[in-house]
Formats: C-alpha cells, structure tokens, sequence
C-alpha cells in the first residue's frame, strides 16, 4: 500500500490505547439503580486479552487481510459476553472499478489527436475500527464454546492515490462512520488460559459492506472466561 503517513500510524496506536482502557471499572459509576447497575455494565472486568487474523472482502475492493486486537471483559449476565476490539485492513480498489473511474475521466477530457493517454494509477484504501459486540453462549464451562453475536463499530475510513490526494476526491472518500456487525464463531481451549477460535463476521457501515473470516487466539486470565450466575 506504499508509505504510511505519520496520521495513520497514530491513529493505529490511539485505537489499540483506547482499546486497552475502555470498559475500565465503572463500580463509581453512580448510585443504586444506576443505568450502569441495571445494565449490569458494572460488571465489566477485563478478563483476557487475544489477536485474531484473517481475510476481509470490502465491496469495490480487493480481498486482503484483516488483524485485530480483542480484549474479553466477561459476562454481564450468564451466557452473555461483553468483547471490544480494534480492527485494521487495508487494500485498494479492484481493477474494474478502477476503469470505470478512468473512463469516466476520459469522457471530460478534450484530445483533439487522440493520442493523449490517462494513467490513474492505484487507490489505496485502508479502515481502523474500534467497537464492542455482545456474544451469546449456548453452554456453559465446555471444552467447545460456539457463540452468536453482534455489535458496534466506529470506522475510519482512509483513501489515497496520486490522481486524487488533495482534491475533493479524496474528501469525499475519508471519512468517519458507525457501522454494525454480525458474529458467529467458536472456541476451543487448549491449555488451562489459552483459547483458540474461528469467526464469520459481517460488517455493515455507509458505502462498505464486508465479510471476514478469522481464526483468534485469545489468553484468559482466569482458567476459564469469568461468568456471571449459575
């Protein structure tokens, strides 16, 4: 993808900061009867830590890899399970779009020879998300732990290419927006702290729309992920 500017370098580690401080205690969170109390929100407790990778198909663009970050912060009520992640992938637009962009141009340019040529090069495009979901369980303190979920997202969606930095082009395609997804994966414990998983995962945002598949490793501080109840 060329060179990364100094913005989208920050940006990564203000993404994986905020990922690690998010959910922080919230036991002063307010009085009984609380929002957070009734939500159970004070329960969140930072209960493992993992990375997942795999491989993304942004609409319009290339498939390429996806990497992630997780930090599990336990069950907010039994079976179900509070997770937030930071996400980063990047690629560029797939050739057909490309030429379609290209012959676009070409139908506004005035060549009286024919004979001039337009080069638009590659558009790179890249998107940083930072978001929690939700995961239910169907059972409990198993060896296989499948699980159904969704969640929201912040997306930071970054384009660049010679034929539009610095015009409204590439305005238009930066761009920070809310997106939604769905989940559905499985774990599998290996050893007393260690889990391994895969997960399907669908994402919906303004003007992208992806599916991922993704297999996780995932270290729990307990023996086992914290649970809430009977």
């Amino acid at each position: 993808m060329g060179t990364e500017n100094p913005w989208k370098r920050g940006l990564v580690v203000r993404a994986v900061l905020a990922l690690l401080i998010v959910g922080v205690p919230m036991h002063a969170a307010g009085a009984q009867g609380s929002l957070f109390e009734r939500l159970n929100l004070d329960r969140l407790q930072f209960a493992g830590i993992g990375v997942a990778g795999g491989m993304v198909a942004p609409s319009q663009v290339k498939s390429t890899r996806v990497y992630a970050i997780q930090a599990d912060y336990g069950e907010i009520v039994p079976r179900w399970r509070v997770v937030f992640s930071t996400t980063y992938w990047g690629s560029e637009y797939k050739d057909e779009v490309m030429r379609t962009f290209s012959d676009s141009l070409s139908k506004v340019i005035i060549d009286p020879s024919g004979d001039d040529t337009l080069d638009v090069g590659r558009i790179t495009v890249s998107d940083i998300a930072l978001g929690a979901e939700v995961r239910w369980t169907p059972r409990q303190h198993t060896f296989l732990r499948p699980y159904l979920g969704g969640g929201l997202a912040t997306h930071v969606i970054n384009a660049e290419g010679a034929a539009i930095n610095g015009t409204f082009v590439e305005r238009a395609l930066d761009y920070i927006t809310f997106g939604v997804a769905g989940v559905a994966g499985v774990e599998l414990s290996l050893l007393r702290n260690l889990a391994i998983g895969a997960q399907a995962r669908y994402d919906f945002l303004s003007g992208v729309r992806f599916p991922s598949l993704r297999a996780s490793a995932t270290y729990h501080f307990d023996a086992s992920p914290r649970q809430v109840g009977p």
